[in-house]
């Protein structure tokens, strides 16, 4: 099945089959806003996490990330998809943290912004069925996001003096996660030292960077590992790792299981068999 391109922009119903989907698991390179309008008999999956299905519930994923509903055609509510070439016409620094592939808690919808967001997600519905302009399609997106942004859900960690940094170390980390995992490499690129970069993060986060490299590394196997065909072997080598032996223990530790388990594990969910 032939995946969306990495320019595609839109909206379409959660129930929708797009290019590149099997059976409601899909792993776009595009940015996701995942609205649930209503709750429903649906399991949800990011990352290989479960998260609820709630009303007037919002998940925003960055590109990559693996997002499954099963059974899908129960799911109420709209998916939203924009390229990362877009990302800059339509983010600020307050709904850039709605986009941390480290944090996919959902956002709840307040009382009587619903109607507002629906709204905007109509007039995206008409324009990308009529005129099809991406800048009219971005506004109204940033209209959407600003929204969503300016009633104070959802915000993972402060937006205080230290934000600036904090979006700068989460762009390093996403860029050099695979080969950097010292706190000074990335202390220094933003000009703090090692201590009180873990201050910043302690507070913000709860997390210190140590924690946060590893979860990084650990939720890019699971998505190679479970989404993709590369042998262990392969993933270990692509994310930094000399051997696969220490591949392996790293990834026991931090998720109790074994690389092969996993896999096992993700293949019996989605009805395959194993290796």
């Amino acid at each position: 099945m032939t995946d969306l391109p990495d320019t595609y922009y839109g909206i379409v119903p959660l129930s929708e089959q797009l290019p590149g989907m099997q059976d409601g698991s899909c792993r776009f390179q595009l940015f996701q806003i995942v609205w649930f309008r209503q709750s429903a008999a649906v399991e949800q999956m990011i990352d290989f996490e479960r998260y609820p299905v709630e009303p007037d519930t919002i998940y925003c994923l960055a590109p990559a990330q693996v997002h499954v509903l099963s059974p899908m055609e129960r799911a109420d509510g709209v998916r939203i998809l924009f390229p990362v070439d877009m990302y800059g016409q339509v983010i600020d620094d307050e709904s850039r943290w709605f986009f941390n592939p480290l944090v996919n808690e959902g956002i709840g919808v307040v009382s009587g912004l619903s109607g507002t967001l629906w709204r905007l997600c109509e007039l995206m519905r008409e324009e990308c069925g009529g005129v099809n302009d991406a800048e009219v399609f971005a506004s109204l997106l940033k209209v959407f996001l600003r929204n969503l942004a300016s009633t104070g859900s959802g915000k993972p960690v402060s937006f205080e003096l230290d934000a600036a940094r904090l979006n700068s170390l989460f762009s390093l980390i996403n860029t050099h996660y695979k080969r950097e995992r010292s706190a000074s490499f990335y202390a220094s690129r933003i000009g703090l030292s090692p201590k009180r970069l873990n201050e910043i993060l302690k507070k913000a986060t709860g997390l210190t960077l140590t924690a946060i490299l590893h979860y990084r590394l650990v939720m890019e196997a699971r998505r190679e590992i479970g989404y993709g065909d590369k042998t262990f072997k392969e993933i270990a080598y692509g994310l930094g790792f000399s051997e696969q032996a220490y591949f392996s223990r790293f990834f026991r530790k931090q998720t109790g299981m074994t690389p092969q388990e996993f896999r096992s594990r993700m293949f019996k969910l989605s009805g395959q068999g194993g290796e």
